[in-house]
């Protein structure tokens, strides 16, 4: 569809879920605050939000600028831009709805849903990085959410957030998203996935890297939940180099795991959620990620 098509049909969208739910999630105003007629909506600003994303603006700065200077006819009661940041600062939690009311909109395959067997699934996460390098170590932004963690798969030591994703695996298409989880930085992957998001689901078998390896709770898991956890084989104490066997098998689970990566290549290629270096709040912060997230699973419904 055109820019102007996707505009309507992502208004309307909005405009019907803020009836239904969003409105109860948003800061509500003084009663004593005067109203003005022509303010702009909460509708409207959603809307300019996340259409400024699905066009590629990667911060409000940007995606007010785009609006300031291409949609004034669409949105004549546009605020200025320290307005405009209030605004959504203060629809941060109905972000948060938004992004759940899309992800439950997506539809499963047809063989998924009638499955009675365990259903495939691949889980990882990515960092949300708001300070890198030696940044990281006197950066303030969301201390009682963000801390300092290490990206393997970067090699890199940020300051930050983790944004976990659970999604089931579908025969060349990118995981189907079923489930968001945010950390710290510094928190285990293997930690948070058994005790935050596992409990949720039953009947999985779910591929995972190395750091998901802990015999333990794969045991545990698979008697409580019926989730079979696949992780990459590690090293025991005192091995120097992985078995053969051991090698044939993490390249097996690799191939399985790929169609993850292809997914956050995805979702950072459409909405640049992995950088939040100009994010200055908390309420900022969950602006930058559920609204991007919002954005991403509107793009992959409609």
């Amino acid at each position: 569809m055109d820019w102007e098509e996707l505009l309507i049909k992502l208004y309307f969208e909005i405009s019907e879920l803020y009836l239904e739910e969003l409105q109860w999630h948003c800061q509500r105003y003084s009663n004593n605050r005067k109203w003005q007629k022509d303010r702009i909506s909460d509708e409207e600003v959603l809307t300019i939000y996340l259409f400024g994303i699905l066009r590629h603006r990667r911060n409000v700065k940007e995606i007010f600028e785009y609006a300031n200077d291409h949609l004034r006819s669409w949105f004549p009661s546009l605020p200025s831009y320290q307005k405009f940041n209030e605004r959504l600062n203060r629809m941060q939690h109905a972000l948060c709805q938004l992004s759940m009311i899309l992800m439950h909109r997506i539809e499963l395959p047809r063989e998924l849903v009638a499955s009675q067997q365990q259903i495939d699934a691949v889980i990882d996460s990515m960092p949300i990085i708001l300070a890198k390098g030696q940044r990281s170590d006197g950066a303030k932004v969301a201390r009682g959410l963000a801390n300092k963690g290490r990206c393997a798969s970067k090699n890199l030591y940020y300051h930050g957030l983790k944004l976990h994703h659970l999604g089931l695996c579908c025969p060349k298409k990118m995981p189907l998203p079923i489930y968001f989880y945010i950390s710290s930085a510094s928190a285990n992957d293997s930690r948070i996935f058994k005790e935050y998001i596992a409990p949720n689901f039953r009947h999985l078998r779910v591929y995972g890297d190395k750091i998901y390896h802990e015999p333990e709770a794969m045991n545990w898991l698979k008697m409580d939940y019926d989730i079979e956890l696949m992780p990459c084989q590690k090293r025991k104490i005192g091995q120097e180099y992985l078995k053969a066997d051991q090698k044939y098998w993490n390249t097996m689970i690799s191939q399985a795991r790929q169609p993850v990566e292809s997914f956050f290549n995805w979702i950072e290629e459409k909405t640049a959620i992995q950088i939040a270096s100009k994010v200055r709040s908390t309420a900022g912060l969950f602006k930058h990620i559920f609204g991007k997230l919002a954005a991403a699973l509107f793009s992959l419904i409609f």
